[in-house]
């Protein structure tokens, strides 16, 4: 495994010479941390019919819109109430659960899919308590035959069986098509979106992808948005969305990690940060962000 050390609130991976933006921990603000619960409070409403295990699919319609972030820190917060919690690492392009947990990638999601090794090995501890990560493992030639196929299938029925909640991490579906076969194998869909980087013909599509599908949205979430921003901007930019999915509805807070998930290499998709100055991109200076989730009427 890599050698790491933390600098800066940042982890650094020598073998890679990555920095990563690290996870909410003890060391994470008030405000941070009642970001991600207003975000788990509103997810248990969402999903509160549903029996059994809970599978929940994060995405995104491009690039550089905070979902891995998003989604590891919303199981830890499930984790933390007792919930035993999974998040599975589905982007076999560009995989970063493994780089976040600081977990060997070796043996994942992809082993098991192709058989190269039993699910059991695959499972591996994030060292925070009630909370395992089934990493991307090494990146196939195939990943959306693999994610579509009955091998799929199979494991998340193995899964559920040992899990409360499932948080499914996958790739941007306006630029690969793979997570849109992941939508059967889940209860619900959140989309993120990002303040001022997510455009709203992206999103309109996004949304069309899913609802061809059929998949269950069950919210949006922003982030991003500094906490001296008018709310009437992102209200009155993605109004008719909110109006029928819901989304965040308060809690800014100074995140700041701002990382780039792809940014045009990758997946192929365009530069979300390109050019943009301060003011423009707050995110990446930590100014703030609202996220959340409200279930459908």
């Amino acid at each position: 495994m890599a050698k790491k050390n933390i600098k800066n609130g940042k982890v650094m991976d020598k073998r890679r010479t990555t920095v990563v933006p690290t996870t909410i921990g003890e060391d994470s603000s008030f405000n941070v941390v009642e970001s991600y619960k207003a975000v788990r409070t509103n997810l248990s409403f969402a999903m509160h019919k549903q029996k059994g295990c809970k599978k929940i699919m994060f995405t995104s319609g491009m690039p550089g819109e905070g979902k891995t972030m998003t989604s590891i820190n919303t199981a830890i917060t499930v984790a933390q109430t007792g919930s035993k919690t999974l998040i599975l690492d589905c982007d076999l392009r560009k995989p970063q659960v493994h780089k976040r947990f600081g977990i060997n990638n070796e043996i994942g999601l992809s082993s098991v899919l192709s058989g190269m090794a039993p699910l059991e090995q695959a499972i591996h501890s994030t060292g925070k308590e009630n909370l395992w990560a089934v990493t991307a493992g090494v990146l196939p030639p195939n990943p959306a035959e693999l994610l579509s196929s009955d091998a799929m299938e199979e494991m998340m029925k193995q899964l559920s069986g040992m899990f409360d909640y499932i948080f499914v991490d996958t790739p941007p579906i306006n630029v690969v098509s793979d997570a849109l076969s992941l939508t059967k194998f889940v209860d619900g869909v959140v989309i993120i979106v990002r303040y001022k980087a997510s455009s709203h013909p992206e999103l309109k599509d996004a949304f069309s992808k899913l609802e061809f599908v059929g998949a269950n949205v069950i919210g949006m979430i922003m982030n991003g948005v500094p906490t001296t921003s008018n709310s009437k901007y992102y209200k009155k930019k993605y109004s008719k969305y909110s109006y029928k999915y819901g989304y965040g509805y308060g809690y800014g807070y100074g995140y700041g990690y701002g990382y780039g998930y792809g940014y045009g290499y990758g997946y192929g998709g365009r530069r979300h940060g390109d050019k943009k100055t301060k003011e423009e991109n707050p995110a990446a200076e930590g100014t703030g962000a609202e996220t959340g989730v409200e279930t459908k009427e």
